[in-house]
């Protein structure tokens, strides 16, 4: 944007000076004709030299005011064949001169604020390098193409608040001299600075888009690494979102399209995602899933189901498993696999757990689910103080005794180990169990799954898909022997067939459900009924719907019956195998 003030100012100044001079000439030949200097139209020589302060340097305005007092002094008088010998004219060039001056430097000084307060309006304070506004008065090159990169960095949200802004700032300095240093081999690349830790890359491209695979390329330096600032290691990694547009495309219209490729990398746990106009129908679809939620279950169009839980070799039906689907105006039935992983990036996921709660709760209080024990879905990310302060409250305000409920945890975790570990104990404290997704434990340290105390692993049903290979099965039975040895009961979710069944009995597993036993009900049409009814579905009912997988969130119960107590050598009960 300066580049252009400063053609605009020559391409001024190109007009102005012939136009002054010929002004000056003019008036100079007007004077001469009127009488010389005693006339009025003497004063008209101050416009030319007025003008030229305005748009000139110092130097050059004085030097066209005293041309101009020369030429109204001894010119005019040489023209008019005066006396020569006054020196009256000396005084008026002088006049002329310091008039210049003044207005050249006042206008000099504007001119200097003018181009401060525009580079602070396009540069970033911190950094100097050019910002969104830049961004969008740039131009597509008539004969090529440009590419517009968003860049955006991982960054710990702790940073900022354990060591200070000032530490964030050193941060935020050392990654853009690093992101400058890596560009400054491509003339035709301009690194801009959005918020925080967040980038624009501009690339003109003149004739091909070669140059655009050696800077991601460059980039890679400095993607999965770590930094040192002041003398503290700092893990650094990247995403990025890019599209490339034409001439008599909108500038606007690219930034919106890698806005929408740098949504897509983070949706899909990606690296780097070029604009396709699929994924501009994927992000409207996971925006709407997310402004519809809420609305969604206040009109009673999330619903919950639920599928039959079966201990392994009697195959009894001992309790259910509640999934949460959603059904949407048009009809289509969208399972919790599906909608979850939006929702764990909004505010909204919150309110899928505290609905599936309450109807749990509900389920739990009909007489005929009296005793039996009920699992709580949590994701892993939302797990903190807050939300387990408040389903603790939730729970046992509503009169159920907590030693009946599970909590079982899917997803990696964004807190700290050990804060997950004192939110898990604060459960256990108030008398809830503990079950983990086996994926999840994988995903978490050492530490939480050595120190808490985990009642369950469910063995998850993208594991049991591969039972038929050698390292799946494997995988499978090593899970279970690390179970046994810890004292941790095992569930096998997604069974479809027998060879999957006999599979894991003879690997040991305590409990199993799927497709072979059941299909998923919903729930509200069978509050009245008994949940081994879902056992009597038959098996052309489970071929229809089995693309419907039970994931995300749920809500486990476990019938808890006396005589499985007498019969605990032979077949553990959930509740009491991990005390023995």
């Amino acid at each position: 944007m300066s580049s252009s003030k400063s053609s605009r100012q020559r391409s001024i100044l190109t007009f102005l000076i012939p136009a002054t001079f010929l002004f000056g000439a003019g008036v100079t030949y007007l004077v001469y004709k009127t009488g010389g200097t005693p006339s009025i139209y003497a004063n008209l020589i101050l416009i030319p030299i007025v003008l030229t302060a305005l748009f000139s340097p110092v130097w050059y305005s004085a030097l066209f005011a005293a041309l101009s007092g020369i030429a109204m002094g001894p010119l005019i008088t040489y023209l008019n064949e005066g006396d020569n010998s006054s020196w009256t004219w000396l005084i008026r060039a002088l006049i002329y001169v310091a008039v210049s001056i003044v207005i050249s430097s006042i206008s000099a000084g504007s001119r200097r604020r003018e181009r401060h307060f525009e580079h602070l309006a396009t540069h970033d304070p911190l950094t100097d390098l050019p910002n969104f506004s830049y961004i969008t008065s740039s131009r597509i090159p008539s004969s090529g193409a440009m590419s517009i990169l968003m860049l955006a960095f991982n960054e710990d949200s702790d940073i900022q608040g354990l060591f200070g802004s000032d530490f964030y700032s050193s941060i935020v300095k050392k990654i853009s001299s690093e992101l400058k240093e890596l560009l400054s081999t491509y003339p035709n690349a301009t690194l801009c600075k959005r918020n925080n830790l967040n980038y624009a890359i501009i690339v003109n491209h003149y004739s091909n888009e070669e140059s655009l695979e050696n800077i991601l390329a460059a980039l890679n330096n400095i993607n999965d690494v770590t930094i040192t600032i002041e003398g503290i290691p700092v893990y650094v990694s990247y995403r990025i979102g890019f599209t490339v547009i034409r001439p008599g495309s909108s500038i606007s219209e690219g930034l919106r399209q890698a806005n929408i490729a740098l949504r897509y990398s983070f949706l899909e746990d990606q690296q780097i995602s070029r604009y396709t106009d699929a994924m501009r129908d994927y992000y409207k679809g996971t925006v709407s899933i997310a402004s519809e939620f809420s609305s969604a279950i206040a009109k009673g169009m999330v619903q919950a189901s639920y599928q039959t839980i079966h201990r392994a070799v009697s195959h009894e039906a001992v309790g259910v498993e509640i999934l949460a689907k959603w059904i949407r105006d048009d009809g289509t039935k969208m399972t919790a696999e599906e909608f979850v992983p939006i929702l764990e990036k909004t505010s909204c996921l919150q309110k899928l757990t505290m609905f599936m709660t309450e109807e749990a709760i509900q389920y739990a209080k009909l007489p005929v689910n009296e005793g039996k024990k009920f699992s709580i879905n949590f994701s892993a990310s939302e797990l903190s103080e807050r939300s387990v302060m408040e389903f603790v409250r939730s729970v046992e305000g509503s009169g159920i005794d907590t030693s009946r409920i599970l909590v079982e945890l899917t997803g990696a975790f964004t807190e700290d180990d050990f804060l997950v570990r004192d939110n898990l104990m604060f459960l256990r404290k108030h008398g809830i169990q503990i079950a983990i997704d086996y994926l999840s434990a994988v995903s978490s340290s050492f530490i939480l799954v050595s120190d808490t105390p985990i009642d369950i692993i469910k063995i998850n049903r993208s594991i049991t898909n591969h039972i038929d290979q050698a390292r799946g099965a494997e995988m499978i039975r090593s899970i279970i022997r690390f179970a046994k040895s810890a004292g941790i009961l095992t569930v096998a979710e997604g069974i479809e067939n027998e060879s999957q069944l006999t599979f894991c009995e003879e690997a040991g597993v305590d409990y199993m459900q799927g497709y072979f036993f059941s299909v998923p009900q919903l729930m509200r049409s069978e509050k009245k009924d008994s949940p081994d009814k879902a056992s009597s579905a038959s098996s052309e009912d489970a071929k229809e719907n089995i693309a419907e997988r039970p994931s995300g969130p749920i809500i486990t119960i476990v019938t808890h019956d006396e005589n499985e107590e007498k019969e605990e050598d032979s077949e553990p009960d959930p509740d009491n195998e991990k005390e023995q």
